[in-house]
């Protein structure tokens, strides 16, 4: 009976669907324990080298080469979430290892969090909820969402479903991707900028783009100085795509106004001087956790992994050419 071990913290926490169809499918499904947590390369070779599993569900823990090779029986690396940069794809790739993401099923759920942190940030929600219930009256002055210029960095599905909701306030939206969607900026009334020209026009810049050499540490001392010390940054993407020492900082001297942050560099991120600032709000990564984009991810998670063993190729397999070889190498030896 093939195994499909389940590294990822959230697969089968909330909701049960994906287990079900693997378990429907003939698998035999383990978890890796909580006295293994939080997990490191070390820890999951090893567990993968006891277990030699058929299958992987990995979350956001790093999978190198190592662990890819510690199970002579690995046949799928399937993450449960859409990015994939802490998956060493090439390895994976040279192993004839097929690695699988679950794409468009938390886009709602991450445009919802991206829009309630810029209302939160300028309406200081939370501030003002803590004085509250602590027994004080202090009616803080905020700013209407509709009467200001988010930068959006990043318009694939998430950026411009951040978009879309935007528009429901009629935010004036200007964006910066390498890759230009003429179409969308049409039918969504946005328009491309450089990256420079948004961060200094933007009262809210929101990053939507995945992590990549050419992206780590994408806003840094240098980018922050050209934002409005009005401005706010909301950065539900990935941690390592700002410099959260200069972001501290900047926001500390009073360089732009505050911040909204789900991810971080380190999870979880005890010693980031993000924590202790009053003008950052600041949640434990849970863009995509919602009750239904939990159930969709876990469905297209299983039914990917169902499907390459049953031999089929699935559009959401980044590295389809293990697929039709067998092998990461052209000629299939």
């Amino acid at each position: 009976m093939p195994t499909a071990l389940i590294s990822s913290r959230s697969f089968g926490e909330i909701s049960p669907i994906g287990r079900t169809i693997l378990e429907q499918a003939g698998l035999e499904v383990r978890r890796v324990g909580a006295e293994h947590r939080p997990l490191d390369p070390v820890k999951l070779e090893r567990i993968m080298a006891d277990e030699q599993p058929d299958v992987l569900i990995a979350g956001a823990e790093p999978i190198p080469r190592e662990v890819l090779a510690a199970s002579p029986n690995l046949r799928v690396v399937q993450k449960h979430g859409v990015g994939v940069d802490n998956i060493d794809l090439d390895a994976a790739t040279e192993l004839g290892i097929a690695v699988g993401n679950a794409p468009g099923t938390n886009t709602d759920a991450v445009a919802d969090l991206t829009v309630g942190f810029m209302l939160a940030l300028l309406r200081s929600v939370v501030p003002a909820a803590v004085s509250t219930q602590s027994g004080g009256w202090e009616r803080f002055i905020g700013h209407e969402l509709g009467q200001l210029t988010v930068g959006v960095v990043g318009t694939g599905r998430i950026g411009r479903s951040v978009i879309q909701r935007l528009s429901g306030f009629g935010t004036r939206v200007i964006a910066f991707d390498v890759y230009k969607d003429v179409q969308a900026a049409k039918t969504l009334a946005f328009r491309y900028v450089e990256f420079e020209d948004l961060l200094r026009e933007s009262d809210i810049v929101t990053l939507h783009i995945p992590l990549m050499p050419e992206t780590e540490n994408l806003i840094s001392a240098q980018q922050l100085c050209w934002m409005k010390p009005t401005a706010l940054l909301i950065n539900i993407a990935r941690g390592e795509l700002v410099d959260e020492q200069a972001l501290a900082e900047c926001i500390r001297v009073g360089g732009i106004a505050g911040a909204g942050v789900d991810v971080f560099a380190t999870e979880p991120p005890q010693s980031s001087p993000l924590l202790k600032l009053k003008h950052v709000i600041a949640t434990p990564h849970i863009g995509a956790y919602t009750v239904e984009a939990m159930d969709a991810m876990a469905r297209s998670c299983a039914e990917t992994v169902v499907a390459v063993l049953n031999g089929q190729c699935p559009a959401n397999v980044l590295n389809p050419s293990v697929l039709r070889t067998g092998t990461g190498t052209e000629d299939g030896s």
